[in-house]
């Protein structure tokens, strides 16, 4: 798993569901039952996965070229006015990227202020169940979308995302296959009206090899960095900077009719930064078992139906130079 691929993504609308690593794998992971059934999922992803050698490790979907900011870097020793610049900002162009690993000084000029992507709510209006026709007067309600700022100058790549994977040479081709399939479905919530829609640009999904991560690095690389939304493992390092939050994540498509609700997660987001141990892994991270996520009466009834639920929590790691305490 040393060479890191990128997957170009093609927004064909808006998107409810944030594109998150966590939440990427999860839905292969159904596509996965859905086409090729339990056998191969248990046997070729989950218990991989359980056993902290997952088939392919995702990170977070980032808009055209631009790359988390390192925590790190949001701690550097930045001019009074620049720190409120530095706090809005969320991402970097490749070459800033690149020497911020190499634990070299960035300006202002690095910090990209304006999101790419934009967020608003779209309000809806309640429908009855009864004759199907909208409620009363006050029934109302929004909800959060996505979707590509164009106005923002994305760099490079201006009209997608970007994701980048470590892939196991076996897994490859179910990979690639795994995300066709999704794309014939849509991304996360509300894909019955269209939205999270995408494709890809030469219509197929591609494998592309990324050398930004490897070019410039020197001998004496110390730290990581990750690039995905994850949870760290109970072998993972603990020395580092990070920003953590509370997921209150779904069951996948088959299970979120049941009434069963996971328990919080808490994550770190992309661009969390650690010391690297001696025999630095390229990935961090775990698979969250069944009983870490669901009540036990829960558990056992699922289990006695054949169904184990499993939350991929793995983090796409580079290694850096940056200075940690």
């Amino acid at each position: 798993m040393d060479t890191i691929y990128r997957i170009r993504i093609r927004p064909l609308g808006p998107w409810r569901t944030p594109w998150q690593a966590d939440t990427l794998t999860g839905l292969l992971c159904w596509m996965c039952v859905r086409t090729e059934g339990e056998t191969v999922l248990r046997k070729e992803i989950l218990e991989p996965m359980l056993a902290g050698e997952p088939p392919f490790v995702l990170s977070d979907a980032f808009p055209g070229d631009l790359l988390p900011i390192p925590a790190a870097t949001r701690l550097a020793d930045w001019p009074v006015e620049l720190r409120k610049s530095v706090k809005r900002a969320a991402w970097l162009r490749p070459d800033a990227f690149v020497r911020a690993c190499n634990g070299e000084p960035l300006d202002a000029s690095d910090l990209v202020i304006d999101s790419p992507i934009a967020e608003y709510d779209h309000t809806r209006n309640t429908l009855s169940r009864m004759n199907d026709t909208t409620g009363m007067e006050g029934a109302l309600f929004t909800l959060q979308e996505y979707r590509l700022n164009y106005s923002a100058g994305i760099s490079g790549w201006g009209d997608g995302l970007s994701i980048y994977v470590r892939v196991r040479p076996r897994a490859r081709e179910l990979l690639l296959y795994l995300f066709d399939e999704l794309a014939c479905v849509g991304f996360g919530a509300d894909v019955g009206i269209g939205k999270g829609a995408f494709g890809f640009p030469n219509g197929v999904p591609e494998l592309e090899p990324v050398d930004l991560f490897q070019s410039d690095r020197r001998s004496g690389d110390k730290t990581l960095i990750v690039l995905s939304t994850f949870q760290p493992g109970p072998e993972d390092p603990t020395r580092g900077v990070w920003e953590s939050f509370v997921k209150f994540g779904k069951l996948g498509p088959g299970l979120s009719g049941r009434g069963v609700e996971k328990r919080p997660l808490v994550l770190l987001r992309p661009g969390a930064c650690f010391i690297a141990p001696s025999e630095a892994r390229p990935y961090l991270g775990r698979a969250i078992p069944m009983e870490e996520i669901l009540p036990a009466e829960i558990t056992d009834d699922l289990r006695s139906q054949g169904v184990e639920v499993v939350h991929p929590a793995f983090g796409l790691t580079i290694t850096a130079n940056l200075r940690l305490q």
